[in-house]
């Protein structure tokens, strides 16, 4: 009988190959690697021998041994049963490549992208950066001027078309009123946000309701303007009110709608 110097099994003498562990029983045994000369596997850095990473490259180090689950004995690595007991064991993975994050230092263990701890992108270093969201905005911090002026000429100018429109057919102050809501509830609803969309209503009722008595006087004269104003009077504030109202559901209920039916026509504004 001949025992195996990998596994400890007592073989027959007839045996070349342990069958436990497959080592070769003809060639002497290469003695283990004392742990003053541990290397890390991956960069070769010199270990302690009780290190769990390497201090340079960060790679996890798991000892060569196991132990075995029924017994507790150890194992040597690469034997599939128990030199003690016979049970089957389970071999440990040798490395596991943690990843350094370039901006904290934080070590990752898992295939992530990006840090856990400050986001930045283990690979490129450059840290993510979180969209903000604008529904967390205040009502003043969403509107920008520049965003408005383009939809807001556009549809004065169409507001004061249907208006003089709706004068010449005889439909009296009622054409104002239909011109705020078909232009501005059109329009709003191209504009980002509904704090830009009601801003630019504000605009436009407010400079419609100015227009009011001289779109009449250009359409029936003077006679017709006084008149007008003397019945009906001044519809500036009811035109502001309106257009700010229209503006803001526009934009809120029916901005996808009316994008879907725009496509890119109107992209510029």
């Amino acid at each position: 009988m001949v025992k195996c110097s990998r596994c400890g099994v007592e073989i027959a003498d007839s045996f070349d190959v342990c069958p436990n562990c497959g080592n070769n029983l003809t060639e002497s045994q290469t003695p283990p690697e004392s742990s003053e000369d541990l290397k890390c596997p991956s960069c070769g850095e010199s270990l302690e021998p009780d290190a769990d990473f390497c201090i340079k490259c960060g790679t996890k180090v798991v000892n060569d041994s196991n132990r075995c689950e029924n017994c507790g004995s150890e194992v040597p690595d690469g034997v599939l049963f128990c030199p003690t007991c016979g049970t089957k064991v389970k071999q440990p993975q040798r490395t596991q490549q943690a990843n350094i994050c370039p901006n904290c230092g934080f070590k990752i263990e898992d295939e992530g992208a990006f840090c856990p701890e400050c986001g930045t992108n283990i690979k490129t270093g450059e840290k993510k950066t979180i969209p903000t969201n604008n529904s967390n905005q205040g009502f003043i911090d969403k509107i920008n001027l520049n965003n408005i002026i383009k939809p807001t000429v556009v549809a004065l100018i169409v507001a004061i078309i249907l208006s003089v429109i709706g004068v010449l057919i005889r439909l009296s102050w009622v054409s104002f009123i239909i011109a705020v809501i078909l232009s501005v509830g059109f329009f709003a609803a191209l504009i980002d946000n509904e704090a830009n969309a009601v801003v630019s209503g504000l605009f436009i009722g407010l400079i419609l309701g100015f227009l009011e008595n001289p779109i009449i006087q250009f359409c029936w004269g003077k006679l017709a303007a006084r008149f007008y104003e003397w019945f009906f009077g001044s519809q500036i504030i009811i035109l502001v009110i309106v257009a700010v109202v229209v503006a803001y559901v526009s934009n809120i209920y029916l901005k996808s709608t009316i994008q879907d039916i725009v496509g890119d026509r109107l992209s510029w504004l």
